[in-house]
């Protein structure tokens, strides 16, 4: 086990044959013995498993949708079988920078209040060559507060890892179809008044190319304004929800 308490990785998977493998090496070569790397295959029909399963290592808990369930149901599925105290989301088709771990690890020894964190990513095309130096600058920078994510998410949920406790509040995710994974762990840290650090380093290789499964899509005006509709939503019910457990 981790010296300094168990990492969960979170990885949702799908049709992830050509990159996964190397992603999971570049996490797993961070990680220490009792750790765990939680792949949860929504439903692939490529050689994703058979990547994972060639890599032999027993730190990769391998779970399989029997049908296809989307991002966000995956992810959740992932989440919720995750042990470890500091959890990590992850992509299957970037690459984590050396000394990513012990980055973000420091961050969380250095500020015992400290819940959630996001770092700066650099951008790769699909064969690895560096297409930009930061994800945020292209972004406008970083917002970690509630009507800042509402209005247009800063949160890129490869970039994030928190502690577990958030779990306990933020599973299960909403129904609704239209928010996603990391904007709803963001916003639901910034009600609940969680602290959350900002880490410029780039630590992670953020990959573009026309396959990815999440993050790369330019939404219309029209789906753009349902997701942040449908996040509204669901964070109001989520307030309500909290009001009445905290009468009773």
């Amino acid at each position: 086990m981790n010296s300094r308490g168990k990492i969960s990785v979170c990885i949702a998977a799908y049709q992830g044959e050509r990159y996964i493998a190397l992603q999971l090496r570049s996490i797993l070569a961070q990680l220490s013995a009792g750790d765990e790397v939680i792949i949860v295959d929504d439903g692939s029909s490529d050689g994703t498993c058979g990547e994972i399963s060639a890599l032999g290592d027993p730190r990769l808990v391998l779970m399989q949708n029997t049908k296809n369930q989307g991002v966000l149901r995956t992810f959740e599925t992932a989440l919720s079988r995750s042990t470890g105290e500091i959890v990590f989301l992850s992509d299957q088709d970037d690459l984590w920078m050396p000394g990513k771990v012990n980055t973000v690890l420091d961050a969380f020894d250095h500020d015992p209040s400290l819940m959630l964190t996001a770092s700066d990513a650099i951008l790769i095309d699909d064969i690895g060559n560096k297409i930009g130096d930061s994800y945020y600058a292209r972004r406008g920078g970083f917002r970690s507060d509630l009507w800042s994510n509402v209005l247009i998410c800063k949160f890129l949920g490869c970039t994030m890892a928190f502690r577990s406790a958030l779990l306990r509040s933020a599973l299960p995710f909403p129904h609704a179809t239209r928010v996603h994974h990391d904007i709803w762990l963001g916003c639901v840290n910034a009600l609940l008044k969680g602290k959350t650090k900002y880490i410029s380093e780039p630590l992670v290789a953020y990959r573009q190319h026309s396959t990815n499964i999440t993050g790369r899509v330019k939404f219309s005006s029209y789906r753009r304004f349902q997701m942040r509709s449908q996040l509204i939503v669901q964070l109001l019910s989520f307030c309500a929800r909290r009001w009445r457990d905290q009468a009773r």
